[in-house]
């Protein structure tokens, strides 16, 4: 257990909830009487800042359920300082990396729409973690929206749900490349809505190496079922991450 209550309050503060506006009709006018766009919205997955109030990194899936992200949808990212009783919001402004063959973006926000709030960074590490490396994940399962609210133009202006994250611990179980890609299996399992939030090292200075994205199907007697999840290592986007200007941790 050492290390947990230290490494949970810390990777915690960097870990945001990335909330999905979608057009599912768009806005028509019939007899000259306007019928206002039908917009979906959804909790749909967790990121993990890399560059404070600047860089997230997520699971490219959950920008459209793993198809290319539609320019028209607009993202927002959730902070809950501690799991305390306010959440703060964040604009996405922009999508400097989007690989869908790795199911990894990099999100860029722009400032809280509450002055003052801020998002700090967790250093990243794009070296290899052996088997046996104890890891904790942090991540927000996704919430039953109850109640949203924009403005004219589609930007988010509140809403009611019930957003609070959830933090795991195990070992890296496995890893291997597969299809060139280095790909961690861990014993821990995540919640729906947790896909994109950090695979951290449980030290005195987390650092994260990769990140929730999915689960190894296994076939069993009653058919395929989900098996080990697991994710790629940030090594993978190396070249991307360090072109952001995103320092790798020092001394891992």
């Amino acid at each position: 257990m050492s290390g947990l209550v230290t490494v949970i309050p810390t990777v915690r503060e960097s870990v945001t909830a990335i909330l999905r506006l979608h057009v599912v009709k768009p806005e028509t006018v019939k007899k000259g009487k306007a019928r206002p766009a039908s917009i979906g919205a959804a909790l749909a997955g967790s990121a993990f800042c890399v560059v404070a109030d600047r860089y997230l990194v997520t699971a490219f899936h959950i920008l459209n359920d793993g198809k290319p992200r539609d320019p028209k949808d607009k993202f927002y990212a959730f902070v809950v300082p501690q799991n305390g009783d306010h959440a703060f919001h964040f604009p996405v402004v922009s999508f400097p990396v989007e690989r869908s063959d790795l199911d990894i973006a990099i999100l860029e926000v722009g400032p809280c729409a509450t002055a003052g709030v801020h998002i700090p960074a967790i250093p990243v590490s794009f070296d290899a973690h052996a088997d046996g490396t104890r890891v904790g994940t942090l991540g927000f399962p996704a919430p039953e929206i109850a109640g949203i609210n924009l403005d004219q133009q589609g930007n988010y202006r509140g809403g009611q749900f019930f957003l609070k994250s959830h933090a795991n611990e195990g070992i890296v179980s496995a890893q291997y490349v597969i299809g060139g890609v280095q790909v961690y299996e861990l014993n821990v399992g995540w919640h729906h809505g947790e896909s994109g939030g950090p695979i951290v090292t449980l030290t005195d200075q987390p650092v994260a190496f990769s990140l929730m994205q999915h689960y190894r199907n296994v076939k069993s007697p009653h058919g395929v079922v989900a098996g080990p999840h697991r994710g790629c290592g940030l090594s993978m986007v190396r070249r991307e991450i360090t072109a952001l200007g995103i320092p790798k941790a020092i001394g891992v």
